[in-house]
């Protein structure tokens, strides 16, 4: 049996047999089914008639589950996130308030050293944590107790 892995949905699909790719299926514009299977291509008028030829089994689709509007990289946030991403330089996951925002703003809990005290802080300022030594992130503010200062 030949597996057909979608790729566009209901246009294009990768065929697979004992997981290594031997080839593909499309549907054009006219609606046929082209399967080209190393260098035989071979042209069916529906993919019905395509898959009992060649014994194809579809996969499903993957569904595509968009993340909680407040998540940040599995780190909760209060409010609106706008502009999410992943800070590789510093390893942080960061976030705006505003659509059009200059202002950054660090997911998670953060140990922040200010004037020689350590304070626990819910998503500060990427400002803040540029400017001062800080821990984290961490998912809660237990964590951020746990957590020695070194």
């Amino acid at each position: 049996m030949i597996l057909a892995k979608p790729v566009v949905e209901n246009q294009y699909w990768i065929l697979k047999k004992d997981n290594r790719k031997i080839g593909q299926l499309e549907v054009n514009e006219n609606g046929n089914c082209i399967i080209k299977i190393h260098d035989n291509v071979v042209s069916y008028k529906t993919v019905k008639m395509a898959r009992e030829a060649v014994n194809i089994e579809f996969e499903p689709p993957e569904q595509f589950t968009p993340a909680p509007p407040n998540m940040v990289y599995n780190h909760e946030v209060e409010g609106a996130v706008y502009n999410p991403l992943w800070d590789v330089k510093r390893r942080l996951p960061l976030f705006t308030r505003d659509e059009k925002s200059k202002s950054w703003f660090a997911a998670g809990w953060y140990r922040v050293q200010q004037h020689r005290k350590w304070k626990i802080i819910h998503h500060p300022k990427l400002i803040t944590l540029e400017r001062y030594a800080y821990q984290g992130p961490f998912q809660t503010r237990e964590q951020a107790n746990d957590k020695p200062v070194s």
